[in-house]
């Protein structure tokens, strides 16, 4: 993969980052080395080194600043394979693939630059120590083209925010049916299932859940709210285009609920060059889909895309014989419109609407209808519809200068029905507006300032004879309909300031909520190059929002527990809870080198998330689901090494120790939170076939993670039945996954794989599921619980697929 060298404005467009500070230079892959290596090049005065560029199509995926589209449609990227020499003795080299190169020489000579199909470049050369070349359009040879092999997840040096980024190509590595299954092969984020009845799966990055990370769709509002659980699934691996995975607070451009980073999805739109992409795949659980990705061009100024998801599971499969389907029987649909404008005068456009209706059961065996003949079931339907605007302006002949606005409306509807008397039905009803403007303020910087204003409307209803029944000081709930609504206005301010060896991201901004009062939020972000190897980044910033547990902690739906809230009966709506406020602060080094000629490199940064409140579930009492606020942190560090081992083959290799603990009340200090494994270990090996001259290719990818120990709610306590005990903490496992997969040119693919290849499964993970004979059936058994997983239920699935383009 290229490495891209871009900065985003206002409006969303990508432009070349003229940083003229040197970038990257060779380092050492042990960091008792890199200062060694980084002293002893940088004694070496004749070295000239640099990076050749050539301008490309814009790509509007990137993950700054977010009022989109309105700049010039031309963007800078970096060229491998390109010949430098020099001019008095033609002797020189090629640029590696990240556009580098690094060449001894005498000053007064000059610096050629050539590649097929581009205009060549000269350059005398005085005695710069960095130099960058860009190559101008040519003539173009289509009998020639050039295939550069790169990393398909990449990190910038340059960049002050920490942000990793997934290409297609790391996506297809598995099997990526949704996006809440695209960070198999990633060990940043951590991907785990809420119960052992529904299948929904969710996240968790520096071992905190995925609320705490703010989750964008195309730099808008993802997954939020009702839609924080089910949001990543409505979303199939097809349509993303890249994954940009930021840690830390994030810039406050974005909003003020970054609390342990940003993950921002790129989808593909009007702008695909294919005209169709089909993507079909199945499974040995008996699930299909179909995706489709499609563009239109209507007129000159306007051209679109037309998404589609089709999903249904329709095979009963209890491998464990506990009585209860392993996976939930579902029916999804799923549309996006994608509409773009491109004016003559700086004007650009991008609307969207999606729409979406699910419908999933599961539960007991045989599936019959909801709660008929006593059965525990889990039955869920979801309406959704989306619509999102957002608009840029940039000044004639002013460089740097835009203006840009989003705006998004939409309706999320949800039926749950758990067992034959426990429901819950909610609705929210959302609007935001985000207004930004950008100026340059000279010496490169940029200043970013702007509003926004968002409503939140929820309502919930759960049936009154369940109630929330609870012992000690704690209310119950009296009424089986709880309506709130929020309205929050704020303002903020950016600047982004650029120096040579240094950059750095100031952001603060103030919201008003009208019923908590006023937040301040503000944010840093910085990067200073050690050398020209290895970056050293910063980050630094709060975060806050307002929580709705009976969405977010789904996964206790699937159990007879009882709620319990600090104050259920509050007119409020907010059930006594106060909003979630957090710091975050990290450290990261991030150095790239070569390893036996070979590239490579590692990072390694340590985060903590301090809580001032935090709202979570206790689990520690059989039969009670206690949501407690208080106290709460989280420190993380994480190395990762990558290396580009073969030709053919890289290996990735990542380690990473958490460490996240909650006040419960009732224990002297913090207690160790559950189903958070404090060391994980991930490995990743990528393997491909040379390509013919029509780009068939063989590829195979293998991941395997190691999960260490995770504390388990109590169950061995006085009153529970021995039956119902389990252990306090979960043994290690290992999983892994394995696709082979055959490309036929570009946009053409097959592949087959197999998750879970070590077949590793919880045993028993349903508490009194009421299968063995005698048993008290689960719908009445106030013990019955499948809230507590950890790890697979299904054990090995075989899967297999196809995606095809057409008309590129």
């Amino acid at each position: 993969m290229m490495m891209i060298m871009t900065t985003m404005t206002v409006d969303g467009a990508i432009q070349l980052n003229r940083v003229k500070a040197p970038f990257w230079i060779r380092g050492a892959v042990l960091v008792a080395m890199i200062f060694s290596f980084g002293q002893a090049w940088s004694q070496k005065t004749s070295t000239v080194r640099g990076k050749v560029f050539s301008k490309q199509s814009v790509d509007h995926s990137s993950h700054d600043h977010s009022a989109e589209e309105g700049r010039a449609e031309e963007n800078w990227e970096a060229l491998p394979g390109a010949y430098v020499v020099w001019k008095s003795t033609g002797q020189g080299t090629a640029t590696d693939s990240h556009g580098f190169f690094r060449l001894q020489g005498k000053v007064g000579d000059t610096l050629v630059a050539s590649f097929i199909g581009l205009e060549r470049a000269e350059l005398p050369f005085i005695g710069q120590d960095f130099v960058e070349i860009p190559l101008g359009e040519g003539f173009q040879l289509s009998e020639a083209e050039v295939v550069a092999k790169g990393p398909t997840t990449s990190v910038s040096l340059l960049d002050p925010l920490v942000v990793q980024t997934l290409g297609r190509n790391e996506l297809c590595r598995a099997a990526c049916c949704n996006l809440s299954e695209a960070f198999e092969t990633n060990a940043a984020v951590d991907a785990s299932f809420t119960d052992a009845v529904t299948g929904t799966k969710q996240i968790r990055m520096l071992g905190l859940d995925g609320k705490y990370t703010q989750i964008m769709f195309d730099n808008m509002p993802g997954a939020r709210g009702l839609n924080i659980l089910q949001g990543m699934k409505f979303i199939p691996g097809e349509w993303v285009d890249q994954i940009h995975i930021g840690k830390g607070a994030g810039s406050v451009t974005l909003g003020h609920e970054s609390m342990t980073g940003q993950i921002n999805v790129a989808l593909r739109n009007a702008d695909l060059k294919e005209k169709l992409i089909i993507n079909g795949f199945l499974n040995r659980a008996g699930r299909y889909e179909i995706n489709t990705v499609s563009s239109h061009k209507v007129s000159r100024k306007w051209k679109s895309a037309l998404l589609t998801h089709g999903e249904w599971s329709d095979r009963i499969n209890d491998r464990n014989g506990d009585g209860f389907q392993d996976n939930a029987l579902s029916k999804d649909l799923v549309l996006r419109s994608n509409w773009k404008y491109v004016g003559d005068r700086g004007l650009r456009g991008e609307y969207a609407v999606t729409v979406i209706s699910q419908d999933k059961s599961a539960g007991q065996l045989p599936l019959f209808d909801a709660g008929s003949e006593g059965l525990w079931m889990a039955d869920q339907r979801v309406d959704r519809v989306v619509a999102s605007a957002k608009t840029g302006y940039v000044f004639p002949n002013e460089e740097g200068r835009s203006l840009g606005s989003q705006i998004m409306l939409g309706n999320h509807n949800q039926e749950l029905q758990f067992g034959p008397n426990r429901g819950y039905i909610a609705e929210q009803t959302f609007a935001r507006a985000n207004v930004l403007y950008q100026r340059p303020t000279g010496r490169g910087d940029d200043l970013v300032w702007g509003v926004t204003g968002k409503l939140d409307r929820y309502g919930e209803t759960v049936p009154r004879e369940i109630g929330f029944p609870v012992a000690d000081s704690m209310l119950t709930l009296e009424t089986n309909r709880i309506e709130r609504e929020e309205i929050t206005t704020g303002a903020f301010m950016e600047w982004n300031v650029k120096r040579e060896r240094w950059d750095m991201v100031l952001g603060l901004r103030s919201d008003v909520h009208n019923t908590f009062g006023v937040f301040v939020s503000p944010r840093l972000n910085a990067r200073w190059s050690i050398t020209d190897a290895m970056t050293v980044k910063l980050a630094a910033g709060r975060g806050w929002r307002t929580s709705v547990p009976l969405a977010e902690f789904a996964g206790v739906w699937a159990s007879n527990r009882t709620w319990a809230f600090p104050n259920a009966n509050a007119e409020d709506g907010f059930r006594g809870l106060n909003p979630e406020e957090s710091w975050n602060m990290g450290l990261n080094l991030l150095t790239k080198f070569a390893l036996g000629y070979r590239d490579a490199s590692f990072s390694l940064d340590g985060y903590r998330v301090d809580f001032a409140n935090r709202v979570f579930v206790d689990l520690d009492t059989p039969g009670e689901a206690r949501v407690r606020q208080g106290e709460s942190q989280s420190r993380s560090i994480q190395a990762e090494f990558w290396w580009d081992w073969t030709k053919r083959m890289d290996v990735t290799v990542a380690y990473r120790f958490v460490d996240a603990r909650s006040d419960y009340g009732d224990f002297a200090g913090l207690r160790q939170d559950p189903f958070v494994a404090q060391h994980r270990g991930f490995v990743t090996v990528a393997h491909g076939t040379k390509p013919d001259d029509k780009g068939r290719q063989w590829r195979s990818d293998v991941t395997f993670q190691v999960t260490g120990p995770q504390r388990l709610p109590m169950t061995a306590v006085e009153g529970n039945p021995v039956a119902y005990h389990r252990p306090d903490y979960a043994p290690t496992f290992v999983t892994g996954n394995i696709q082979v997969s055959r490309n036929f040119g570009e946009g053409k693919q097959i592949y087959v794989g197999v998750e879970n290849v070590t077949n590793y499964r919880q045993a028993d993970p349903i508490i009194a599921p009421g299968a063995q004979p005698g048993s008290l059936d689960a719908a009445d058994n106030p013990s019955f619980d499948a809230s507590i997983v950890y790890a697979p239920i299904f054990g090995r699935n075989v899967y297999a697929g196809v995606r095809w383009a057409f008309g590129r």
